[in-house]
């Protein structure tokens, strides 16, 4: 792990970059006011706060009218936008999505499916917390290209076969859960991260990076300062210069007003 005196790490920081669920957010979904308040501290400051998640832009939207970000990575990685402005955006093309749709369906460990890009989202098994997903049962093609397509299967190694004839594709299976996605192969933090690095001109010296999952790993490990919380995986925390609290006790803006501010 890195030692770093708190001058060392003030003058390095010009972004944050941080995962939402289970990182930012507590484990109810929600983001505190003093966690609010420290990244607006930081904003004030000149630093600029990064959302890094697997979340849609349509998902986010209650916390990004609660607190809006410099910059919002959204659907893993697939799409970057600074303010309205999208300056990365690696999709799934629409005949890939469609041929990979197909399959799912025709997949009886599959339960179900999400199809989603910044414009509409389609699912054959919406719920209630999904408000923004629109009922369909995927048998007519869609001539839309997909940021994130999503699917809930029961049997881990009928994706895995799924996967193996989309090779274009890169799938994530996400920790504890039976819920997988599928994504361009480019469609990861750790490149969404370099895009930004590259657009405001920064070394890879200049972020402090906060995760806790598999999809966090690349971009704490790669980019500036990682931090990973408590909860976090194991894996994460081997590679992370610094272990902050839980998201449960607003590990991340601790952290920062601890070393930042």
């Amino acid at each position: 792990m890195t030692t770093l005196s708190v001058l060392e790490v003030i003058i390095l920081i010009k972004a944050i970059v941080t995962d939402l669920d289970n990182t930012l957010l507590r484990n109810n979904k929600t983001i505190s006011d003093y966690t609010v308040n420290i990244l607006k501290r930081c904003q004030s400051a000149g630093v600029k706060v990064v959302f890094a998640t697997a979340r849609s832009s349509q998902a986010s939207s209650k916390l990004l009218n609660r607190f809006a970000p410099d910059v919002f990575v959204g659907y893993g990685g697939a799409l970057v936008m600074v303010l309205d402005s999208v300056i990365h955006r690696f999709d799934i093309s629409s005949e890939i999505s469609n041929m990979l749709i197909k399959e799912c369906l025709e997949t009886p460990a599959v339960i179900a499916i999400y199809a989603i890009n910044e414009k509409i989202a389609l699912s054959n098994k919406p719920t209630s917390d999904m408000s923004h997903y629109q009922y369909t049962d995927f048998t007519m093609e869609s001539k839309e290209s997909f940021l994130k397509i999503s699917l809930y299967a029961n049997n881990p190694t009928a994706v895995e076969n799924i996967a193996s004839r989309f090779p274009m594709c890169d799938m994530l299976r996400y920790t504890g859960e039976n819920l997988y996605r599928f994504a361009n192969r480019d469609a990861v933090k750790w490149k969404a991260v370099q895009t930004i690095s590259e657009y405001f001109d920064y070394g890879t010296d200049a972020f402090v990076v906060f995760g806790d999952d598999i999809n966090d790993i690349e971009m704490v490990q790669k980019y500036g300062i990682g931090v990973a919380v408590t909860n976090a995986i194991q894996k994460l925390k081997s590679v992370a210069d610094y272990i902050c609290d839980t998201n449960d006790n607003d590990g991340v803006a601790k952290w920062l007003e601890e070393n930042v501010l």
